[in-house]
């Protein structure tokens, strides 16, 4: 019976080892399908439009537009009470 048991236990262990050569290809290619798992998720990637010249807004007047856009987030927010009930802290 022991026999029996260390047969059955050494063959299914060695069952285990004997698809370690699919986890090799799988492990090989893990940066290509991981590389292109994250550019399937990426809604716009850059490299669409590398070699695409933007019509949008010269250089003089975006430089305007951008300066009004980060000074915006330049302003401290203000602490406003939702709800009052003519108490103050």
């Amino acid at each position: 019976m022991k026999k029996l048991s260390f047969t059955i236990a050494t063959v299914l262990l060695l069952t285990g080892c004997g698809s370690l050569q699919e986890a090799y290809y799988i492990d090989r290619e893990f940066g290509q399908h991981s590389q292109a798992a994250w550019d399937q998720q990426v809604a716009y990637p850059d490299y669409r439009y590398a070699s695409k010249t933007p019509e949008t807004l010269e250089g003089i007047t975006s430089e305007e537009v951008m300066k009004v856009y980060n000074e915006t987030f330049a302003e401290k927010p203000e602490k406003v009470n939702i709800i009052n009930f003519g108490l103050e802290e």
